[in-house]
């Protein structure tokens, strides 16, 4: 699969399967990740690979509680839903959606590490720079994965038991946690949109303006 396939065909997978992701292909997709451009070279970024029994475990538990909260917090609750009621429903409904996550072979942590590289008044542009960055070296290992017939799925679950997290993969308070993705065989990669967000999609052509803002295309 090419890279403009692999780009077409990237889906966010939430169901896997337990077969084993090889240490070469680990190998491969990380550093194919750690080539992505950095401001000023500055690789303001690490990855953990977490694949050992605990480890992958606990993922799992921290990412389908975090995931409750997110789902807690984001979506609405049904009419005439008390509090309690909803936090119920955003557990299950976490632990039917991610249920699949304990078998995940590998999990991938993207991490920012300051480097320090800009003026401290510079401080904001250097974070957003550091951020854009991982973007990048995220979308690396999407890419790459898809193409190798893996799945994945950037998350930030990780944000909402964040201590737990941090304690759990031992992560130093100035090392930031933007995105966490399982990485693993899917029981199927999907092939389109859920309803729900095919819904809320933007046509492309409203979001290309030419020349000057406000010249979209349709």
């Amino acid at each position: 699969m090419d890279a403009l396939e692999a780009i077409r065909k990237r889906r966010s997978v939430r169901r896997y399967t337990d077969k084993p992701v090889s240490d070469a292909d680990v190998e491969e997709l990380v550093r194919l990740a750690l080539i992505a451009p950095s401001g000023g070279m500055s690789q303001a970024w690490s990855i953990i690979v977490v694949r050992s029994d605990a480890g992958r475990a606990k993922m799992a538990d921290l990412i389908t509680r975090g995931g409750a909260e997110y789902f807690r917090t984001v979506r609405p609750a049904a009419e005439g839903t008390s509090p309690d009621e909803h936090a119920e429903w955003a557990k299950g409904y976490a632990g039917t959606v991610l249920e699949t996550y304990p078998k995940v072979p590998v999990w991938i942590l993207a991490l920012r590490v300051p480097r320090g590289k800009m003026p401290a008044d510079q401080a904001k542009w250097e974070r957003d720079t550091d951020m854009t960055s991982v973007g990048f070296m995220v979308e690396n290992l999407l890419v790459a994965a898809r193409a190798k017939g893996l799945g994945t799925v950037p998350t930030v679950f990780q944000w909402y038991v964040e201590d737990e997290f941090r304690e759990a993969f031992a992560i130093p308070d100035e090392v930031e946690i933007p995105l966490v993705t399982p990485l693993g065989y899917p029981e199927e990669f999907p092939t389109s949109l859920p309803p729900a967000l095919q819904k809320i999609r933007r046509p492309w052509k409203t979001l290309v303006h030419d020349e000057a803002w406000g010249n979209a295309r349709a």
